[in-house]
């Protein structure tokens, strides 16, 4: 059984204390309270700077395993083990994390015995502050999607794991100034592969706030065209993901039994009566007909969830018959919406890049998937979802 032994907290401060460019450390989280007897946990050291260094000067000085330390950046608390990052609020008093000081460079060690040694857990891998909680997830099947997505994100790193897909993760800047995990995955096509694939992304991060499924989708194309129809380039949000491929074959032919799962009703709400939605489409005008219109968003809607492409207009409007509301055919949305029950909110939002009909082509693609990346993305800063 492990034995609790003594860390010289003391030693290990004044050893950090030596950087020239440390002005104060202190200790917050759960071992900033005496009383705790969580021994196995890491020692939080939020370290602050005197001028602006990078994160890696910090990892270089800090040899100790059970100290997790943090750089104070501005508003934020970023750790130099797993770059987790806590907003403080206030910098010069660092709200929110009742952060305790114990060493100063006008001053020396503040807290006289107090603090000198904490009992740790030797053999035995500290508990971290978790470096992914709340994450944001967009889970995109094509390539293209995925690079759309990522150069929305901008500065950010890909990352690999032997047992998960190659992933993407930013930080997001909010209006409000905080910053948001954001991890980019792509799926692969097909919803068995985007359900494994989801189903290991969200098991790997740590209670994921929402997982979008972003990108491009075929539309169902109407009948007799009106103003108020979908075109190509709108945006698709819609309230449900359809299974047209269950069912059960029969000599009369396959009766139905693929199930309709909804999205998270708040999300797709917040999303489809977006305050801003008018001003941002100004920016993606496209050419219809000679004149340069604004995409529209579709929120009334449900979505196909179909084995393979289709590209037969006779085949595509006859999946109305699973649902009226079905306005899009795409490949992945059943995989993710599963893999997410129970897990986290599950959100849609995909624009029209061509119809589901022979004339099927590729040629707006690029436009498309650029548009759903931006849209998700601008609501995300906006901190709408």
């Amino acid at each position: 059984m492990s034995e609790q032994s003594p860390l010289d907290l003391y030693n290990v401060i004044v050893e950090i204390g030596e950087a020239d460019w440390i002005d104060e450390i202190r200790i917050f989280g759960s071992r900033r309270y005496l009383s705790n007897s969580s021994y196995g946990s890491d020692i939080d050291l939020l370290i602050v700077p005197n001028r602006q260094v990078p994160i890696d000067k910090l990892r270089e000085i800090v040899k100790e395993p059970y100290i997790d330390a943090f750089m104070l950046d501005g508003a934020l608390a970023i750790s130099a083990m797993n770059d987790t990052r806590i907003n403080v609020e206030d910098a010069a008093r660092v709200i929110g994390l009742n952060a305790k000081p114990l060493w100063s460079r006008g001053k020396g060690w503040l807290t006289g015995e107090e603090y000198r040694t904490l009992d740790i857990v030797p053999d035995k891998n500290p508990t971290t502050t978790r470096p992914n909680k709340g994450a944001i997830i967009l889970f995109c099947a094509l390539s293209s999607e995925f690079s759309a997505v990522r150069k929305r994100l901008g500065k950010g790193v890909r990352k690999t794991h032997p047992r998960i897909p190659p992933y993407y993760r930013a930080y997001v800047k909010t209006a409000s100034g905080k910053e948001r995990l954001v991890i980019a995955v792509q799926t692969g096509v097909a919803s068995v592969n985007a359900g494994i694939s989801a189903t290991r992304i969200l098991d790997y991060f740590d209670e994921p706030k929402l997982a979008v499924l972003v990108g491009i989708t075929a539309g169902l194309k109407a009948e007799k065209p009106t103003a108020k129809s979908p075109r190509l380039g709108d945006i698709l949000v819609p309230t449900a993901t359809v299974d047209v491929e269950s069912g059960k074959r029969t000599p009369k032919g396959k009766e139905k039994a693929g199930q309709i799962i909804p999205v998270s009703a708040n999300n797709q709400m917040a999303v489809s009566s977006w305050a801003k939605f008018n001003r941002w489409s100004k920016k993606w005008k496209r050419s219809i007909k000679g004149k340069k219109i604004a995409p529209k968003m579709f929120a009334g809607c449900t979505l196909a969830c179909s084995a393979s492409v289709v590209g037969y207009n006779e085949y595509a409007q006859s999946l109305k018959e699973h649902d009226r509301k079905i306005a899009g055919i795409e490949m992945e949305a059943v995989g993710v919406a599963t893999a997410c029950q129970g897990r986290c909110d599950f959100l849609v939002v995909k624009s029209i890049s061509d119809w589901a009909d022979e004339k099927k082509g590729d040629s707006k693609h690029a436009y498309c998937t650029k548009v759903s990346a931006d849209l998700v993305i601008s609501m995300i800063e906006d901190e709408t979802i």
